[in-house]
């Protein structure tokens, strides 16, 4: 039996109950998350005919918490002319872009890329950037009529992630040239009307095209203090060249002068697991920046077994910078967790002497504090012990920590994406923090304090789960 061919029933126990994945069709990028008017919409790259990558449009979800998602009518639908690729939504909240009637609540504008089919009489296999308008709170959009708004007469120009600079009192937008390897900063008075101001290349980020980029105030945390500062982080995606193969995400610490980022350090895994792509935060939030990505990889996307749906989006994550006692700065990220959800302490699993049985069918979260630097293994046993489908997170003082898949799934799944990279906490750390969300199909785990995170799918299909942890001699 191929992954493909197993069973709707089957399927349904695949579909996690707080990940947002689409009803019966296909999803990838997040696109235009927003939060407005108290509400979080998600919008993201969705077939609404079928369950492959095609006829690309928006489909749109709302939540209260994050953690439960809404279905909304489709939001912007392809044509014959026309697909709808990656983008963002903002608040026009001073209607610079006139979209709105004058006197009237400033307008959600989506920015977003129009790839241009052959059918299209002037800009066939262009992409360029266009708008689309919405004045009831995002039910529905008006395209523009003076689409696009941004055309170089590019193949491959697209994504672009945009948001409000106070200081400089425009508009700011980073897009990407993928095949290149450039972002591309645009900087406008009224989202219509657009200036390159800057070009962005990095030498360690060139493993494939780049996608999806995504330019974050974060505020700066010190170790021995509260926030007293802010920095810019950089959010790119990149396939393939991902940390654990395939497609994958990274970030970069740097500055924005409102025109240009410069990087002041290498960069980072966003996520050390091969499953969080295309990850881009929501507009409308102060303080920490809130994220979502691509639960999946473009290198198996067409395997996962859980068709008619495809996909899910990964749990929410803040982000934050931290400042070390040597004034180095690091990414740190905090899973959004559910608040009614099973939780285990560790302590209780080592102490077990039996495999701690859960229920696989529900959400639940493995929570404690193990050794730093010595060598241990957390074993879930998915389905009958004799039959083992084990999903294994180990530590080892050389090698690090590693989360393995390989044997988690009932039908071999992306064999050559079985493990995640290792991650090594630093030598002087005694104390390794580990919060281990399962919804299903969906792993992820918040390592260190949130210094690292690793997203995994799997797809054992059974309905409990043996939890061990023993230490190696």
């Amino acid at each position: 039996m191929t992954p493909t061919a197993l069973s709707q029933s089957r399927t349904d126990l695949f579909r996690p109950r707080h990940h947002l994945t689409p009803e019966s069709t296909w999803m990838n990028d997040p696109n235009g998350l927003i939060r407005h008017a108290g509400r979080w919409h998600a919008f993201y790259q969705n077939n609404p005919l079928g369950s492959d990558h095609a006829n690309l449009s928006w489909a749109h979800a709302v939540s209260d918490d994050l953690v439960t998602w809404a279905h909304q009518p489709l939001a912007l639908s392809f044509t014959e002319e026309e697909q709808i690729f990656s983008g963002s939504v903002v608040h026009d909240e001073q209607n610079s872009s006139g979209l709105a009637e004058p006197g009237a609540p400033g307008p959600l504008v989506a920015l977003y890329t129009s790839a241009y089919t052959d059918a299209h009489p002037t800009l066939a296999g262009i992409q360029a950037q266009s708008i689309a308008f919405s004045t009831d709170g995002g039910t529905t959009w008006t395209h523009h009529r003076d689409n696009p708004v941004l055309d170089r007469g590019s193949r491959n120009f697209r994504d672009p992630k945009v948001f409000w600079h106070g200081e400089s009192g425009r508009w700011v937008m980073v897009a990407v040239e993928a095949v290149d390897q450039q972002l591309l900063i645009h900087t406008s008075e009224d989202l219509l009307t657009w200036e390159l101001t800057s070009v962005f290349t990095h030498p360690e980020i060139d493993g494939g095209i780049w996608e999806c980029p995504d330019l974050l105030r974060v505020p700066v945390r010190s170790e021995v203090a509260g926030t007293d500062a802010e920095g810019w982080v950089l959010v790119l995606s990149t396939n393939p060249g991902g940390p654990a193969g395939g497609s994958g995400t990274y970030a970069l610490i740097g500055d924005f002068d409102g025109e240009r980022f410069t990087a002041q350090a290498s960069p980072q895994p966003l996520d050390l697991g091969p499953d969080c792509y295309a990850a881009v935060s929501f507009s409308g939030v102060d303080g920490d920046p809130v994220l979502l990505g691509w639960m999946n990889n473009w290198e198996y996307v067409n395997r996962t077994p859980t068709s008619p749906w495809r996909s899910s989006l990964t749990l929410a994550r803040t982000l934050r910078l931290v400042a070390s006692t040597d004034g180095s700065l690091e990414v740190h990220q905090h899973l959004v967790v559910p608040d009614r959800i099973a939780t285990v302490d560790l302590s209780e699993v080592a102490a077990a002497d039996s495999p701690v049985v859960l229920d696989a069918t529900e959400p639940f979260i493995l929570r404690g504090i193990l050794p730093a630097h010595a060598s241990w293994t957390l074993v879930l046993r998915f389905g009958d012990p004799a039959k083992p489908h084990d999903l294994v997170l180990s530590s080892d003082p050389e090698r690090g920590v590693v989360l393995d898949r390989s044997a988690a799934h009932a039908e071999p799944f992306a064999v050559e994406h079985a493990r995640s990279l290792p991650y090594l906490p630093d030598p002087g750390r005694e104390d390794l923090t580990i919060d281990l969300v399962v919804d299903r199909s969906c792993v992820e785990v918040e390592l260190d304090g949130g210094r690292a995170l690793i997203s995994q799918q799997i797809f054992h299909g059974a309905s409990e789960v043996g939890v061990t942890l023993t230490p190696i001699a």
